[in-house]
């Protein structure tokens, strides 16, 4: 038992913590939620069925987030004072000027502003499928969710992330609005054609 377990840890181990991370935006109440995952699933390994390890890890991290967000706001709400959240891991650019690393680095921050704002099931769907790039048959299992309710809510959320309107002002500031960036293609069409 205890190598199979080792194993499924090493396997999933950082997609729980890269869920958790990206859940609660810090890197130590990532940790902590991780661990206690890896916890639990040494105390149900009997009871995991070995064929669906990662719906099951996947829907006991989203519980463990959802509860520790809770205790959060909880705790937070009997303080005057906030927490800031910890700073996202840094982008390593490769070959970038520091103007662009810096705005790709706003974006990437709006866009997982935007996730973090989002509603359940609509964050821990993308997490899963656009950051994670985890099956349709694991997000199901992971949300008991039916195939097309997890395309639903997939595409409904995507859909509410198009229609952010901080996310669509940092996107147009990094890289223009689409009419100034269609007058930029139409230029360079033009000057092709010559």
């Amino acid at each position: 038992m205890n190598g199979e377990y080792t194993r499924a840890v090493e396997q999933y181990g950082q997609k729980v913590y890269a869920f958790a991370c990206y859940s609660l935006r810090s890197r130590q109440d990532a940790d902590d939620v991780t661990q206690e995952v890896l916890v639990k699933l040494w105390q149900h390994w009997r009871r995991v069925d070995p064929d669906k390890i990662m719906a099951w890890l996947m829907r006991v991290t989203r519980n463990a987030v959802v509860d520790h967000i809770r205790k959060q706001q909880l705790a937070e709400s009997r303080r005057d004072d906030r927490i800031e959240p910890d700073a996202r891991p840094d982008i390593r650019p490769g070959g970038e000027d520091q103007g662009e690393a810096r705005d790709r680095e706003r974006l990437r921050e709006a866009v997982l502003e935007s996730i973090q704002a989002l509603d359940e099931p609509f964050r821990s769907l993308l997490i899963m499928r656009d950051i994670q790039g985890m099956s349709y048959a694991d997000m199901q299992g992971a949300l008991e969710m039916s195939e097309s309710q997890v395309k639903v809510y997939l595409h409904r959320g995507r859909r509410k992330l198009r229609e952010d309107e901080n996310l669509r002002r940092t996107f147009g500031s990094v890289h223009g609005t689409v009419e100034e960036n269609l007058v930029t293609l139409e230029s360079a069409r033009a000057e092709n054609s010559r």
